[in-house]
């Protein structure tokens, strides 16, 4: 599924920080609440305590949530070519989750493979970068990208071919 594609991208790293923090945490919680000076064990006591416990795990649940955000950031940024570091600290350090916000605003397009060769090409290409081969639809006239199924060119007027651009690699 989609999400499961998309949770791959978490490093395996923020996966195991996100468990031992919410382990970590709970353990914490439950130990507090053994204690032996804790509200002298009785059952009215423990009632009492049972919504701080509900509580912390709410928050260790959001905690965990926001370490495997920031892994997302992390990991979605690398596969699209950006500076993965730079937003990785821009998500933990921007303040109420604006980071992240902002890095799910501004991020770049998925690259996609060029057919001939493989190699990463940002959405709206023309050509691509490795190889010179024809990634989108162009002008034969002024050789800017056209849509499919514009019999003339918007930009120079030219009349264009049934299938513009499909046929053979750019020279250079």
């Amino acid at each position: 599924t989609r999400f499961e594609r998309e949770f791959a991208l978490v490093p395996r790293g923020a996966r195991t920080v996100a468990v031992l923090v919410c382990l970590a945490v709970t353990s914490l919680m439950g130990a507090i609440l053994l204690l032996p000076g804790f509200a002298g064990h009785d059952e009215g006591a423990y009632l009492a305590a049972l919504p701080l416990f509900l509580a912390s795990l709410l928050g260790v649940t959001l905690l965990g949530a926001y370490v495997l955000l920031v892994g997302y950031v992390y990991g979605d940024a690398r596969r699209r070519g950006m500076n993965h570091r730079l937003w990785t600290l821009l998500a933990i350090f921007i303040p109420n989750g604006i980071g992240m916000i902002l890095y799910f605003i501004l991020r770049d397009p998925v690259p996609v493979p060029c057919p001939g060769c493989g190699t990463p090409a940002r959405r709206g290409h023309a050509y691509c970068a490795g190889c010179g081969a024809v990634l989108q639809q162009v002008c034969p006239g002024c050789r800017l990208q056209v849509e499919p199924g514009w019999r003339h060119c918007a930009h120079c007027g030219a009349a264009l071919p049934a299938r513009a651009g499909s046929a053979g690699a750019a020279g250079g």
